[in-house]
Formats: C-alpha cells, structure tokens, sequence
C-alpha cells in the first residue's frame, strides 16, 4: 500500500493514527482491517464495525509508513466515485490541475472540508490522493469529501454548457476581492509550478488574483495556501449577502 500500483491493484489505502483512524471509522468508507496497541484496542474496538488485531509496537513499526508510530493503523477501501455535474450545479467545487506535492493536495482537502466544499475533481495527473502524505496531511478530512478524477476539460465544459460560472486563479487576472463572485460554480487551482494548464484556462472565462500587497513578496502563493484565501473569500462573500 506504500506503491501507488498497489494500492490501484488492490483499490486500499492506509490510514494511521488514532485521530485519523477515529475520523474514518465515523465516515461511510469501508473499513477492511484495524491494527492496534493493546493500550487503545478497547476504544477503537468501541468504535469498529471490524475487530482490531492487536499488534506489538514492533509490528506497527514494520507496517507504519510513520517514523514514530502512533498507535493504530487501518486499510479501507478506496470509493469508486465519478464526477457528476448534477450533484454538484448548486454549490462551489474545487478543481485541481496538476497538484504534484501529495501535502498540498492533503492540506487543500483539509481546506475545502473547512469552507464546506464537498467534491474536489482532480486531473488524471494530480498527485493520488489515496497515499500516506495526502491522507496525514489532510487530518481525516478526505472521509468528508468527495475526491475524483476526471478530464478538466469535459469538467470545465460541462460548466461552461449550463452557464455555471468557472473562475480560476492566475497571475493576470482580475482582483478577487474587487470580482463578483458567484455562490456556486467551480474554483479552479494550478499547479504549484506552472499554475493552470493554457488548454483549460482558455475555456474559463473569469480569472481571479490575489493581489500582493507587498513590494518584496514572492513571485506567486503556494497552492495550498492559494486555495484557502479564495476559498475563504468566496464563502464570505456569500456569509455577508
């Protein structure tokens, strides 16, 4: 499960810690098999709907993609979800091309969580957000959200063809905090290098920026960090209407 090929192959994934094992025992996932100490075995067992193996510490460090293991480690099933416009015409998306840095796109999920963004659509070249860095860093938000894969050019189209607005975050665009900005739609975030790809930005009609207001700032945000000032703005646009 630490090799992508793997965890496609067997479509599983590894979730550890007793936090995030507590967050996706609560979520609808499937839960395949529960490792724990003796010390937690009772209060996960309390919370599973599969019985844990109880393991020595010299177990979880061989099984652990952690340094210091912490307790308890799951397998669940990887959901097999598809992109669908009508689940998601009425409310703000996100999508993600080219995210390559797994924390990134584990910290950009944890952010979506947070302003209420259930579907995040990726491309096809975005980092898996099935692997042990993006499961860490999103801190159990991933079991809150739906992440899916999909051609960013038949997503954004499929926008465009119901006039459901799509904005997307460029270097030259227009100043979010002076756009209008819809409550529904689709956010589209690049990747932390090249930002959008020119082939999907030039089917996205409205460009967002988010202005410096330094004279010595860096060149551009991460985007991560990206993700959240727009989500945010977005949702207190709508919070004040």
């Amino acid at each position: 499960m630490k090799q992508k090929k793997f965890r496609t192959e067997h479509q599983q994934f590894v979730v550890e810690g007793v936090k995030v094992v507590k967050e996706l025992l609560l979520s609808p996932y499937k839960v395949d098999a529960v490792y724990v100490l003796g010390e937690v075995a009772d209060e996960i067992a309390a919370m599973s709907s599969v019985v844990p193996s109880i393991i020595t510490e010299q177990q979880l460090q061989k099984i652990s993609n952690l340094e210091t293991p912490n307790n308890v480690l799951a397998l669940a099933s990887i959901p097999q979800s598809s992109f669908s416009f009508q689940q998601v015409k009425n409310k703000l998306s996100l999508a993600l091309d080219t995210i390559n840095d797994p924390g990134n796109l584990g910290t950009i999920i944890r952010t979506a969580a947070w302003f209420a963004m259930d579907t995040i659509i990726c491309s096809p070249n975005t980092t898996d957000a099935w692997s042990h860095k993006t499961v860490q860093a999103a801190m159990g938000a991933l079991f809150r959200t739906n992440v899916v894969y999909a051609d960013l050019k038949k997503v954004v189209q499929e926008f465009n063809s119901a006039q459901t607005p799509v904005y997307a975050t460029t270097l030259d665009g227009t100043d979010i905090y002076k756009t209008t900005l819809s409550p529904n739609g689709l956010i589209v975030i690049g990747s932390e290098s090249h930002g959008v790809s020119p082939e999907l930005l030039a089917l996205i009609n409205t460009k967002l920026l988010i202005p410096s207001f330094s004279s010595g700032a860096a060149e551009s945000l991460n985007a991560a960090v990206a993700a959240g000032v727009v989500c945010g703005e977005f949702r207190r646009r709508v919070h004040s209407r």
